[in-house]
């Protein structure tokens, strides 16, 4: 059974890893269109999180604070801890926000598990 496990969560993590670089991509290429790379990769992380029934987390948002697909309300979620704010954004809204350089993930590219 683990086995069967590992190449989703082996796909996952490429997932957001892929959606981290377009995101990094579109900070120093803003001339790229990307928004089809994020809707993938946006949806990829729904699915998954509708098939496992967990919340996913998607990545750390610079400087702090975390970004997370909650599946029971098939929303993104960003929380903010330090501010104190809690944001739920649709798939697209998530997207428009990215486009316009808000929540911006740190960094470090998370390796597969």
């Amino acid at each position: 059974m683990l086995s069967l496990n590992h190449p989703t969560m082996d796909a996952i993590s490429l997932t957001k890893n892929q959606l981290i670089q377009a995101i990094v991509q579109h900070q120093t290429k803003p001339y790229l269109p990307i928004w089809g790379e994020l809707f993938t990769a946006l949806r990829e992380i729904q699915k998954a999180g509708q098939h496992s029934q967990k919340n996913i987390h998607v990545y750390s948002i610079e400087p702090t604070g975390h970004l997370w697909y909650l599946y029971l309300e098939n929303v993104f979620s960003v929380d903010l801890p330090g501010m104190g704010i809690t944001i739920s954004l649709t798939q697209e809204q998530l997207i428009d926000a990215l486009l316009k350089g808000s929540f911006q993930p740190t960094l470090s590219i998370t390796e597969p598990s």
